[in-house]
């Protein structure tokens, strides 16, 4: 049995129509429980809800399959007569989800209704034979019945418990919410600035729209250079950002309302929402103060109220179970854990605590497999699987739909997440195939981060700000910066691999371990030949004599004399900034050499100058002047016939990477690991799916970071 926080639903038929005197939204109405007994997922026995104990939360939020992140109105009545209930409602919700179930209404889809309802003191249990009269209606136990409880859910559903429930949607329900295909520019825009574009509403659409346009007019210039006309400017609007935070902090209020009985944590609750508060209240009175635009104000609002939203779901999340759990009862991260011990996760005390760590290997000692990780998935959110069943042709497909929740089933929220387990585990190990991959980039690039995917430009570090003895007239001359510069953008490199119908039956979970490893393996791949084929592009542009970090000649191979080393050596010192305003010539550049970077052709040479301290063939002494100088670091990539520039006789002498890096990577929000995800394959493929994507950019930057040396004549 449940504890009394253990959410129940119910499901009923809903009837939508369009509405009369709302701003023409459609509305709903649904006599949404008829007092009888409910089969609820996790509960053991029959659920009846006592209605003449029933309240009903404060805001009673519609969405889509009892997904918090798919809004399609509100509740705006409840009739509870002690016998049944019916809700009224509005589609004030203008995202996808709301075009859904009004565009498959419109169709003919037969949609049902489901409540949420939220015991409050523990359920009354009827034992077998045992009557007892609820709601004017008679019932035999075993049973279980809710003697208190609220109200705080209603969600449209593809199938609930009551098979006879049917929804009728009104033709013209439709056509408010429709909303103008939106521009592919501005969608990726708006995606890039952090926001979900289904999600937004008409308003703010056009408000990040205008924002959008400002930024094409401020960049944009004639063919002269002088700048474009492209929109009028925006000005400060007083009116349109005090309508705007009114409508915001409404949003914010109805999440909080739905969430206030999720939330165990009062305190942790209620920290929320004074933060939620007291954050469009700053942001209106900074926007104010600041004279913003609507635009900008949307933007920022919009943002917080996103921020505050997270932090919801994340506290309506359940603590993990206790240590004893059943294996039925386990939840996702005890899963979780016990699948990264079924694939030997490396150092997996790092990834999980000690208590969750003893929980998945009491419930599953070391042997969970693809089988049961779906079936615990599918069981958690409401699906039925007789004693010792196993995964066949005949029950994978709606298997995964469960385990990925979309089941048909209803559930009050989903409380294991197969995507989530998957990626996870799927992620912890990613290093163990992307580690795999050549690192040697690391020791000689220069990490960025960037927001977005926009080009950044990089001014390098020429000037002529060498200070000078002030004069008698006391004037101290002004220094000039250098106007050379590079640019350095993220981009987004992806895979997909599959896991198949015939893997999950076999339970073969080398597949999964074998997926994940590949795609990590691809990335760094993927990563090193972007990474070296930009080191090496362009080589006569940018290793270049006039440049003076370009050195050639029968002198400059790296033999074990050691006169090629010390001719690069010599240069490397040498190196010269460009002359900068009155500067007569170029500044000689600081820092020290301390890598030797080289082919494989290479290697043991440059290991060998490295560590020997005597080489009988260095020219004037038997001594090795370079013993311990310069750090030997090998990529095989240098050598790579593949790629345009190799060469097996080059090789590069190179400083501190953090005070000037002739490579620069860009990683977007500084995430320097490649991210792998999971999700319940199309309908034309019996499996799932696992993509692995990274945002990075590698870019030429500091020439004078070091010289190269052709190592021929």
């Amino acid at each position: 049995m449940p504890n009394k926080f253990e959410p129940i639903t119910a499901t009923a038929a809903v009837d939508i129509k369009a509405a009369e005197g709302d701003g023409n939204l459609p509305t709903f109405s649904s006599k949404i429980y008829n007092g009888g007994a409910l089969q609820v997922s996790r509960w053991d026995y029959p659920v009846v809800i006592d209605l003449k104990g029933m309240k009903v939360a404060k805001s009673v939020i519609a969405n889509l399959a009892h997904d918090s992140s798919q809004r399609v109105g509100h509740v705006t009545d409840v009739a509870n007569d002690g016998k049944s209930v019916s809700v009224d409602g509005v589609f004030s919700a203008t995202g996808q989800a709301a075009k859904e179930v009004l565009a498959d209404g419109k169709n003919g889809f037969p949609w049902q209704a489901s409540i949420e309802a939220l015991p409050t003191k523990q359920p009354d249990f009827v034992g077998d034979g045992e009557t007892v009269e609820v709601n004017g209606q008679k019932f035999t136990g075993p049973i279980q019945v809710v003697r208190a409880s609220k109200l705080y859910g209603f969600a449209f559903v593809p199938r609930g418990a009551d098979e006879n429930t049917s929804v009728k949607i009104a033709a013209s329900a439709a056509q408010p919410l429709e909303t103008k295909k939106m521009d592919e520019n501005l969608k990726k825009w708006i995606e890039a600035q952090g926001f979900v574009a289904e999600d937004l509403n008409d308003k703010q659409v056009a408000a990040l729209g205008k924002m959008h346009a400002a930024e094409i007019q401020a960049a944009a210039k004639g063919p002269d250079g002088s700048s474009v006309t492209v929109i009028e400017a925006q000005k400060f609007a007083l009116d349109a950002i005090k309508d705007a935070s009114s409508e915001h902090a409404a949003e914010i209020e109805a999440a909080l309302a739905v969430a206030e009985d999720r939330v165990t944590d009062k305190k942790k609750f209620a920290e929320i929402k004074a933060e939620a508060a007291k954050g469009i209240r700053a942001i209106k009175a900074k926007a104010i103060s600041e004279k913003w635009t609507a635009a900008k104000f949307e933007v920022e609002a919009v943002k917080a109220a996103s921020d505050i939203r997270v932090k919801l779901v994340q506290a309506e999340r359940p603590s993990g179970p206790a240590i004893h759990a059943s294996v039925h009862d386990a939840g996702a991260t005890v899963i979780e854990a016990a699948l990264a011990q079924a694939v030997n996760l490396p150092k997996i005390e790092d990834n999980y605590d000690e208590k969750t760590l003893e929980a998945a290997h009491k419930a599953f000692r070391g042997r969970l497999g693809l089988q049961q990780a779906v079936i615990l998935a599918a069981s958690a959110n409401g699906m039925h699987f007789a004693p010792g069943e196993r995964l066949n042709s005949g029950n994978l497909r709606e298997a995964l739909e469960f385990g990925y929740g979309k089941g048909r089933a209803i559930h009050a929220a989903m409380t294991v997440s197969l995507s989530g387990i998957l990626s996870n585990v799927a992620n912890k190990e990613l290093a163990a195939g992307y580690m795999m991959g050549d690192q040697t980039w690391r020791k000689i690039a220069k990490v960025r981060s960037s927001r977005d995917f926009k080009q950044s430009t990089i001014y390098r570090l020429l000037d002529n700000m060498e200070f000078q003895q002030i004069g008698q007239d006391g004037k101290i001359k002004t220094g000039q910066i250098g106007e050379e510069s590079y640019t350095a953008q993220a981009k987004t490199y992806a895979r997909m691999g599959s896991i198949s119908r015939e893997d999950f039956i076999n339970d073969d979970l080398g597949a999964f371990d074998d997926l994940r490893t590949r795609l990590g393996m691809g990335a760094a791949r993927a990563f090193n030949k972007v990474f070296w084929t930009e080191f090496m592009s362009d080589a006569s542009t940018f290793w270049t004599t006039s440049r003076t970090n370009y050195i050639s000649g029968s002198n400059t191979n790296l033999g074990l004399d050691g006169v090629g080393l010390t001719a690069g050596a010599k240069a490397f010192l040498e190196r010269r900034a460009p002359k900068v305003g009155d500067q007569t010539q170029g500044d000689l550049v600081e820092g020290e050499a301390s890598i030797l970077l080289v082919p494989p052709a290479l290697k043991s040479n440059a290991d060998t100058l490295y560590a020997a301290r005597n080489i009988a063939n260095v020219k004037g002494s038997d001594g090795n002047i370079h013993a311990g100088k310069y750090e030997p670091v090998c990529s095989r990539w240098l050598g790579d016939s593949t790629i345009t520039g190799y060469s097996d006789t080059a090789w590069y002498l190179l400083g501190d990477p953090n005070l000037l890096a002739a490579i620069v990577v860009t990683f977007l929000d500084g995430v320097q690991n490649p991210t792998i995800e999971s999700a319940d394959a199309d309908f034309d493929t019996l499996g799932i799916q696992m993509r692995g994507y990274w945002d990075f950019g590698c870019d030429q930057a500091e020439y004078l970071a070091g010289i190269k040396s052709k190592g021929a004549a």
